[in-house]
């Protein structure tokens, strides 16, 4: 398939200010390149894939928008896939009204810009896990596995059901505001697909190291892992499916995507795993810093992102209004036909059971300097 990777940054935000509400004829309609857009946060952008676009990895702007994101690697025949997600964003800087970043416009504004001047077939959205806090929930887990901190499941258990019901209608209005741009630019719904996806779990209890976690990318608990993968990616699906059910929009559950090829995952080395590990300054967490350290952490690497690429193909071209990417018998993601109710029964909000953890080399030592500093007073 033939097709150009538009590269689009704050130039499309300002341009998108600009943009009139003008409706095309189906001749202006058939004159127009065709395109495919994704929207939202950091998974969709393209976040620990590398290959940046320019302007998009520097100081003032870390939108990380790869050339390898998902919606590059589709393989539907569209003559561009256009990028406009950013690591990071949230709901507000999604909707209309928000708040612009990294000095671009609202993702929905400079959506207006290219449904002027594209036939757009999909529109494709990921977002809400900043809103619900998903750097901080990290950074938990990352504490509690240095004994910094409790589990991670024990400070959000009862808060994480609270934050996704808080967060469910601007999700959803994200989704209405797609539709009104699009509707402003003269697309009826029928004229494109409008899909939300939800998130995998890039960790797993069924990890192959035991005192080497720190240094292998995965510094978690396992029964917070377990967390994780059984409750927390279930809630997610179980919201966003309800949230894009309600908007008639498409939805495409990835919370089991990532099973068997998470990071440090059994059976598997780095180079099969389609997560990015976790690259972190102990001391900075210490410190009370640590956002920028999770940035490209537990984010699909370059393969992870093609196999969502591929699975959001298959679901485009199936026409299901909802399925689940699976890893099918060749090892790649397929979407399987799932109905939204099914996803809300599959959401587990029960604690994972406790794991016994060896404890991290680093505060052993400091464990057995305080006993002796005890003894010796």
């Amino acid at each position: 398939m033939s097709r150009s990777i538009s590269k689009l940054s704050a130039a499309v935000g300002a341009a998108a200010l600009l943009a009139g509400g003008l409706g095309l004829s189906s001749a202006q309609a058939a004159e127009k390149p065709t395109a495919i857009v994704s929207m939202g946060d950091s998974y969709i952008s393209g976040e620990a894939a590398g290959d940046y676009e320019p302007g998009t990895d520097e100081p003032g702007n870390f939108c990380h928008r790869s050339t390898r994101a998902e919606i590059h690697e589709t393989g539907i025949a569209a003559d561009r896939s256009i990028n406009l997600a950013c690591s990071g964003a949230t709901t507000s800087n999604v909707r209309l009204g928000g708040s612009g970043q990294n000095g671009e416009a609202v993702q929905a504004e400079q959506l207006r810009a290219v449904a002027r001047d594209n036939q757009v077939k999909l529109v494709v959205v990921s977002v809400g896990g900043n809103d619900v806090g998903f750097a901080d929930l990290v950074l938990d887990c990352i504490k509690g596995y240095f004994l910094l901190a409790d589990r991670c499941q024990d400070a959000w258990q009862d808060k994480l059901p609270a934050e996704l019901a808080a967060a469910a209608p601007d999700i959803a209005g994200s989704l209405a505001d797609v539709r009104t741009v699009m509707r402003d630019a003269g697309y009826a719904d029928a004229d494109y697909e409008l899909v939300l996806q939800s998130y995998p779990s890039p960790i797993t209890e069924d990890n192959r190291y035991s005192f080497t976690k720190a240094f292998e990318g995965c510094p978690i608990r396992d029964d917070d892992a377990g967390w994780a993968r059984t409750s927390v990616v279930t809630q997610f699906a179980a919201t966003m499916g309800t949230v894009a059910s309600d908007a008639g929009a498409r939805f495409l559950d990835l919370s089991q995507a990532f099973y068997g090829r998470e990071v440090c995952a059994n059976g598997i080395g780095h180079d099969q795993e389609w997560a990015a590990g976790i690259d972190i300054d102990v001391g900075q967490i210490q410190n009370g810093l640590g956002g920028n350290i999770v940035q490209q952490s537990l984010h699909p690497n370059g393969r992870g992102h093609a196999q969502f690429g591929g699975c959001l193909g298959g679901f485009f071209g199936a026409g299901d209004t909802a399925a689940r990417c699976v890893i099918g018998p060749d090892g790649n993601l397929a979407p399987q036909p799932i109905t939204v109710a099914a996803v809300v029964k599959a959401k587990t909000t029960s604690r994972f059971p406790y794991i016994e953890e060896p404890k991290p080399i680093r505060n052993e030592k400091r464990a057995y300097a305080k006993e002796r500093a005890a003894r010796r007073g």
